[in-house]
């Protein structure tokens, strides 16, 4: 079945069927337009502030469409389920969900994968956050130069969120913990676990990683 027209597909060679979309632009009908969403979903976007819960909501919105185009069924009869670390999951198939602001992308794979896309932030709020990394990761962003920092930060932070999310922990597992690097190609700190940077069909401004759990 065909993904929503609204979607892009990101080239890849990486075992793995990428979706972006972007409900600022082409898909902004899902954040309008919850009728695949379950009862038990639209309550919990009301937890959120209006903004929050529209981009919940239209993050989850793309994920049922992609589903549903991947398996061949209704987006609204796709069962997800979260596992025991929170994770949401479905029977048929494994997938991974980032957002960004407006930006959602999508991940189904036939491994257990995790996946994350993250906006470049202004110099001090990298240089805020980067206290959560790996000691090594910290001495290795403080060499870059300053018009490099923000994004070199990022792109650790995006490595690591998708190998928690592949190892199925998400951050209940301290980040700090695993040294995956700042260099040109990622470190996994875990056999069976490979990373891989995604620079291919996504926006600028953004950097997203992906990891198998094989």
């Amino acid at each position: 079945m065909a993904h929503h027209p609204s979607f892009t597909e990101l080239p890849t060679e990486l075992p793995v069927t990428l979706i972006l979309a972007d409900t600022s632009a082409e898909a902004a009908w899902a954040r309008d337009d919850d009728s695949v969403l379950t009862e038990q979903e639209r309550n919990y976007a009301k937890e959120f502030d209006a903004e929050a819960a529209a981009t919940w909501s239209a993050g989850r919105v793309v994920l049922r469409h992609v589903l549903g185009a991947h398996l061949g069924q209704d987006p609204a009869a796709i069962e997800i389920r979260l596992d025991s670390a929170g994770k949401p999951r479905h029977d048929e198939c494994e997938f991974s969900v980032s957002r960004s602001r407006r930006l959602v992308l999508v991940a189904v794979a036939d491994d257990p994968v995790g996946l994350d896309i993250e906006a470049i932030p202004e110099r001090d709020v990298a240089l805020e956050a980067m206290q959560l990394l790996h000691e090594r990761e910290r001495a290795e962003l403080e060499a870059l130069p300053d018009d490099d920092f923000a994004a070199g930060f990022v792109r650790v932070w995006a490595r690591t969120e998708a190998f928690l999310k592949a190892l199925s922990t998400g951050l209940a597992r301290d980040p700090g913990l695993d040294y995956i690097g700042a260099g040109p190609e990622p470190n996994s700190p875990h056999p069976d676990v490979d990373i891989h940077d995604l620079e291919a069909g996504i926006p600028d401004g953004h950097i997203a990683a992906i990891a198998f759990n094989r």
